[in-house]
């Protein structure tokens, strides 16, 4: 990010959280942040900002805004090829170890647990 995209991003966090965003020395506020910020994708960022907009009544810290990845349920959730490989490990369980078989059965434990049918 450039520093006047820090700059309209802080104005941004200001103005959605009226009272709550407080700077007592905005040109050290914009050093600190130009230091992370810098070398974060604008977009990315503005994204992850929309995003904390619609899930908090809190302004955003420089943490919230250079996640990679949000962490919603639907992250918990196997891949196409994890669900494979996880298949195939069934299919092939008389040949796996005791320590093998338990992890399975963890896994398939939080799995149940994720999906509400513990």
């Amino acid at each position: 990010m450039e520093r006047r995209q820090i700059a309209e991003l802080l104005d941004l966090i200001q103005s959605s959280y009226p009272g709550k965003f407080m700077v007592q020395d905005p040109t050290r506020l914009m050093d600190s942040w130009e230091r992370v910020l810098q070398k974060h994708d604008s977009e990315v960022v503005l994204k992850n900002f929309d995003r904390h907009l619609e899930s908090s009544v809190f302004p955003p810290t420089i943490a919230d805004l250079v996640k990679k990845r949000s962490l919603d349920r639907i992250d918990s959730i196997p891949n196409v090829d994890e669900t494979l490989v996880y298949l195939q490990m069934l299919e092939s369980k008389s040949e796996m170890s005791e320590e093998a078989t338990n992890s399975i059965e963890q896994s398939k434990a939080q799995i149940r647990k994720i999906l509400g049918r513990s």
